[in-house]
């Protein structure tokens, strides 16, 4: 066990917690938006530590993607229960997801990596800043009524989602025939 994949399985342990916090009254909900700030920076966090103290590991290549999808996933249906965002666009993320991180499993079990491309790195970046936003604002008190921004924010993610998706598929399409 390494930090890396302390802070990994930590995020994962993370992810419920912050949709269970938002279902109560305060301070609950600022409590689940402090550990999803947490946990998007232990994101951050297990990747830098594992390259810089070389401890890449084959369970932190699994489990870092679905820890990763697993707290964004969460936050992003908090939001849609809790009526700031429709839930079409976030469905359609997280089946992006499941697709893109199932076919760069199947990329390692052929010995392959499939890096994220810095469009990739801009769709997370947005999603997560996204989802502190609205997490916030609803922290606050905002009213989910012709609350505009946590659609249109999942709606350009869901975009950006499938654009890398498709070009993830086709610049290692060679994996899928091999």
């Amino acid at each position: 066990m390494n930090i890396p994949n302390f802070l990994t399985i930590l995020r994962v342990i993370i992810a419920p917690m912050v949709y269970f916090a938002f279902q109560y009254q305060t301070p609950w909900p600022l409590i689940g938006l402090v550990l999803f700030i947490i946990g998007s920076f232990t994101d951050w966090l297990d990747g830098l530590l594992a390259r810089k103290y070389s401890e890449v590991s084959g369970f932190g290549q699994f489990a870092d993607p679905v820890a990763d999808k697993l707290l964004s996933g969460f936050g992003m249906i908090t939001i849609a229960i809790m009526g700031y965002s429709y839930i079409l666009p976030i469905i359609g993320i997280i089946i992006r997801d499941i697709f893109i991180t199932s076919f760069r499993f199947w990329a390692l079990y052929k010995g392959k990596k499939i890096l994220p491309s810095k469009l990739a790195k801009a769709k997370t970046g947005i999603e997560l800043l996204g989802i502190v936003g609205i997490l916030g604002y609803i922290v606050l008190g905002g009213q989910a009524e012709g609350f505009w921004i946590g659609s249109t924010v999942f709606i350009i993610v869901f975009i950006l989602a499938w654009v890398t998706g498709i070009d993830y598929f086709w610049k290692n399409r060679s994996i899928l025939s091999g």
